[in-house]
């Protein structure tokens, strides 16, 4: 299946300036993580995550929708063309 993935505010340099359209064969949030670790490797993941999992201070969305509010958080199936975000959070009011 074919995924967007971008990184956005977050060491852009670690990753591709521009969103990247990923040939992939994941079928998890975590599954798709899992390969771009591989593929970015452990500096790029270090920026990103923490023992505790992602860093304070970023989201990760799926199509728009940060994880940890989805049902199945990172074990939530991936669909063809999903948007996969990581960016800084944005509060405020």
């Amino acid at each position: 299946m074919k995924i967007k993935f971008s990184v956005v505010g977050v060491s852009e340099e670690s990753f591709p300036a521009e969103p990247e359209s990923l040939q992939v064969n994941s079928r998890t949030v975590q599954d798709l993580l899992d390969s771009l670790f591989n593929r970015y490797g452990a500096h790029a993941a270090a920026k990103l995550f923490d023992s505790n999992g992602l860093r304070p201070g970023l989201s990760l969305l799926v199509n728009g929708r940060n994880v940890l509010s989805l049902p199945d958080r990172y074990q939530t199936r991936l669909q063809d063309l999903d948007e996969i975000v990581i960016t800084v959070r944005v509060t405020g009011g």
